[in-house]
C-alpha cells in the first residue's frame, strides 16, 4: 500500500467531519436550532446504515465458514503449495512453519515445477527445476469474492495420494462496503479476526504446521 493509501485508510474520518461541519453552517445559516446534534445525525445515520447492511452480508459468509478444523493429523517434511504466490509469501513455510521444501507450479516455465528448499545455512532458499511433484501432501489455496467489499481466502491439506481433506480453514475480509471511502481502514473487518478471536486466527495461519509438522 502507498503512503497515500496509508493516510487514507488512517484519517479517512476526517471527512465525516468536514461533512458534518458544512451541514452544520447549512443549518445555521437556514436559521434552524440544534445544528451540531442534527448535522450529526443526518450525516451518520446514513453511514452507520450503509456499513450496517453490507457488514450484514460479510457476516453471513463468515457464519458460513466456521471454525478452523483440522480433522486427521499427519507428519511431512514438504508440501505442495498450488499458491500463484509460492515464490514469495509461499516462503513463510520454509522460514516460519518448519517445512524443510516447498514444490509448487514454476513462475517462468509454464507446465513446469519447481522446489524450494532450505540451504545448509538456514537462512537461503534454492530453487531446484524438477519434472514433477514429489509431496504427498498439498497445502490447497483458493481466493473467491462472495460480495464486492468482501474477500475469501479458503485452505485445505489434502492427501493427494487419496485425495482426502485433512484440514479446512477459511478467513474472510471486508473492505468496509460502499462506506469505505468515509470509513478507511476504521470500517475494516475480518474474520477470524485477530481482535476478536486471536486462537482462531492462529489455528487459520498455522493450519499447515499445526496439520503436518
Amino acid at each position: 500500500m502507498t503512503i497515500t493509501g496509508l493516510i487514507w485508510a488512517a484519517f479517512a474520518p476526517l471527512l465525516l467531519v468536514l461533512i458534518v461541519w458544512l451541514v452544520r453552517w447549512g443549518l445555521r445559516k437556514a436559521g434552524v436550532g440544534h445544528a451540531m446534534p442534527l448535522a450529526i445525525l443526518f450525516v451518520a445515520t446514513p453511514v452507520a446504515s450503509v456499513w450496517f447492511w453490507d457488514r450484514a452480508e460479510f457476516v453471513s459468509v463468515c457464519e458460513g465458514e466456521g471454525k478452523p478444523m483440522i480433522y486427521r493429523k499427519a507428519s511431512a517434511d514438504g508440501i505442495f503449495l498450488n499458491s500463484g504466490t509460492a515464490n514469495s509469501f509461499g516462503m513463510r513455510y520454509l522460514h516460519d512453519e518448519g517445512f524443510l521444501l516447498v514444490e509448487a507450479p514454476s513462475i517462468y516455465k509454464r507446465g513446469g515445477w519447481v522446489r524450494y528448499q532450505r540451504g545448509s545455512d538456514k537462512k537461503t532458499i534454492n530453487s531446484i527445476d524438477i519434472p514433477a511433484i514429489t509431496a504427498r501432501y498439498q497445502v490447497w489455496e483458493d481466493f473467491s469474492q462472495p460480495f464486492s467489499h468482501t474477500g475469501l481466502s479458503q485452505t485445505k491439506i489434502i492427501d493427494r495420494t487419496t485425495g482426502e481433506a485433512l484440514t479446512k480453514a477459511d478467513s474472510a475480509t471486508f473492505s468496509g462496503g460502499r462506506m469505505k471511502w468515509v470509513l478507511g481502514a476504521w470500517g475494516v473487518l475480518s474474520c477470524p479476526g485477530t481482535m476478536i478471536s486471536p486462537q482462531d486466527f492462529q489455528d487459520y495461519y498455522h493450519l499447515a504446521r499445526n496439520t503436518l509438522r
